[in-house]
């Protein structure tokens, strides 16, 4: 079963693509109707630069993230015990967690989310550092990695599988469980977290 932690849309034609090639379950990080029947879906806030005051509604949420927009603004989120996971969606090494930092997410139970589709519409320099960032973070004890697409519409859908094969060709490393094992871990950590046991 593959997760898919970043959908930006409930559209039903989408939810039924995605439900066929093997996804289990969904986190919306849209507001309003998350009422999807044809997979579990829960609500994910992700928080950005410009929505830090949205933190107070993590309660509201299933999933919490954070797009780092420094490296001491991320020093500060990553003992958030709000914060789920640090989002990487970008082409960007300045807000990238520093050694030391990406240790104390491990240590903090906290997850590195790598949302795939923007990062290889920048094409080689995209796939370049796609492969220096899961080259560089999964040698980090006890920090788990998470791949999501961040997909909005029918046309951003890849193939599960796809990305499997991509990640394995660019690294070595073997993706499957950063599309499935380490995101539904993350989803029930955080649940748990939030006082829902499943």
């Amino acid at each position: 079963m593959f997760v898919e932690l970043h959908l930006g849309s409930a559209d039903r034609r989408l939810i039924s693509l995605l439900k066929r090639l093997g996804y289990g379950l969904v986190a919306l990080i849209i507001s309003g109707n998350n009422d999807i029947e044809e997979l579990p879906a829960f609500r994910k806030l992700v928080i950005t630069k410009g929505s830090a005051w949205k933190i107070g509604l993590s309660r509201s949420f299933d999933l919490v993230s954070v797009v780092p927009w420094s490296r001491f603004a991320l020093n500060k989120l990553i003992s958030d015990d709000r914060i789920d996971a640090i989002t990487v969606n970008e082409v960007n090494r300045k807000v990238l967690p520093s050694k030391a930092q990406a240790r104390a997410m491990a240590r903090e139970g906290k997850a590195l989310e790598i949302v795939i589709n923007p990062i290889v519409s920048n094409g080689e320099s995209g796939l370049a550092f796609l492969r220096d960032v899961i080259n560089d973070y999964s040698t980090i004890d006890g920090l788990r990695i998470v791949v999501s697409q961040g997909i909005s519409k029918v046309s951003d859908v890849r193939n599960p599988r796809d990305i499997v094969e991509l990640i394995r060709v660019l690294t070595g490393v073997d993706a499957k469980p950063l599309i499935s094992e380490n995101p539904y871990e993350l989803l029930v950590d955080a649940l748990y977290r939030r006082g829902v046991c499943l």
